[in-house]
């Protein structure tokens, strides 16, 4: 194992305890976040409300896609808005627009609205969210990058990806009391549809607008030593530049965008599957699902962080593709109620989700991490067409060919990453 960089570890200018108090903000805002995980990760509730409205398994995917597609916003808002002073109004405009949709789209359902007009809403969530989710969370790596240092994200991350899918078990427990009869926590609002649907979203809006209290209390270092005389233009052109030439960043954002097609945008068929696989409805056991999902999330999230502080960061690259890949095997050969842990093994998985942005952070100047992030978030944007996909092959075939599909991917992506990415990345500025 190669000797770690002391440059790259401690390049942090805050004191210890201010940056253990943004250590503790990046938790508080992610345990808020995974509390509404059931209307915040666009996916399975809204593919399943899309089907109870009598939407085909192409429609019921369109919200994870247009998510997706709309992931692209970052990029003009990095290159047009890229001064450090920005960071905090952009975690607290996206925060507010998101908990507005959701209002709106409980207000739809409340009102009776026709099952096209609700169905629109929803896509139109799914957009909103992919807006907002995309510009808030390259915003809050920033934010990571600049306040917490290499040595300690460790930490950051165990903590946030530890606890915070603990909440989501708590959303996920008030999901299936809401939605189901028997749920595993004992206690039933007995709510029939819509009425189950409308009372969840009207949950979170206002949980989304705490967030924004969090959001505001980090500090962030306004940078020293980054002039620039040059216009936004040829700073840009220089991005791309570095983006596109350097191999750990280059590959490891084509392997984020294969890790992210074939391990989460086969989530929403995973979930309509169930009900074939459990003979019954999969609004009943969605709760069950969630729970499960983020439970595992947050036993491997604290597992995950300590194995950064131990190894390094393409280790969490391929240990989460790993997970992915052990689920998909279960789902393809596992039934009866047992198939349910296939949502543990995928959501335990999607931590890929935060070790791929550290891969790319650790790899990035901080003058450059939130504009790297967004060109990430853009391949993750064509991470929609997978979704589409993964729906026309259902319908066309079967679902268990689109696990297959997904899982080719997931192996293909491994085997990038085992041969081509370095263990321990650093900015080009400090090779």
């Amino acid at each position: 194992m190669s000797e770690s960089n002391p440059q790259v570890e401690d390049d942090c200018p805050l004191p210890a305890a201010q940056q253990a108090r943004n250590i503790f903000c990046f938790a508080g805002f992610w345990c808020l976040f995974y509390l509404v995980a059931p209307v915040s990760y666009v996916g399975l509730t809204h593919a399943n409300l899309l089907k109870e409205l009598g939407n085909s398994d192409t429609v019921a995917n369109l919200p994870h896609a247009v998510y997706q597609w709309l992931g692209a916003l970052p990029i003009v808002v990095a290159w047009f808005l890229p001064q450090p002073k920005m960071l905090k109004p952009l975690l607290v405009y996206p925060l507010i627009l998101m908990a507005v949709i959701t209002g709106a789209v409980a207000l739809a359902i409340w009102l009776k609205l026709s099952a096209s007009i609700v169905t629109t809403m929803v896509i139109t969530h799914g957009a909103v969210l992919g807006m907002s989710n995309g510009v808030l969370l390259t915003t809050l790596w920033e934010v990571l990058r600049r306040g917490v240092s290499t040595s300690r994200r460790g930490h950051a991350l165990g903590v946030a990806f530890g606890v915070g899918p603990l909440f989501a078990c708590v959303g996920s427990l008030a999901q299936q009391a809401l939605f189901s009869t028997s749920p595993i926590a004992g206690m039933s609002l007995g709510l029939a549809f819509p009425q189950n649907y409308l009372a969840l979203f009207a949950a979170a809006a206002p949980l989304m607008l705490l967030e924004t209290l969090i959001a505001a209390t980090f500090i962030v270092p306004l940078p020293t030593d980054e002039p620039t005389g040059q216009s936004r233009f040829t700073e840009i052109v220089s991005g791309l530049r570095d983006f596109f030439t350097y191999r750990p960043l280059v590959i490891g954002a084509v392997a984020y965008f294969l890790v992210y097609s074939g391990g989460n945008a086969i989530f929403d068929n995973v979930s309509l599957h169930a009900k074939d696989v459990l003979g019954e409805s999969t609004a009943s056991s969605m709760g069950t699902q969630q729970f499960l999902r983020f439970g595992f999330k947050a036993v491997a999230g604290l597992c995950l962080g300590w194995l950064l502080t131990r190894t390094n960061p393409k280790t969490l690259l391929l240990t989460t593709t790993t997970i992915l890949v052990i689920g998909m095997g279960w789902v393809l050969n596992v039934t009866g109620p047992w198939y349910l842990i296939s949502f543990g093994l995928l959501g335990a998985g999607e931590l890929f989700g935060a070790y791929f942005p550290n891969y790319i952070a650790t790899s990035s100047s901080k003058s450059q991490v939130r504009a790297n992030m967004a060109y990430l978030s853009l391949l993750g944007s064509l991470v929609g067409f997978a979704s589409v996909l993964f729906g026309l092959i259902s319908d066309r075939w079967d679902r268990i060919a689109s696990f297959y599909t997904a899982t080719g991917i997931l192996l293909a992506a491994m085997v990038l990453m085992a041969l081509v990415l370095p263990a321990r990345p650093a900015p080009q500025d400090l090779k």
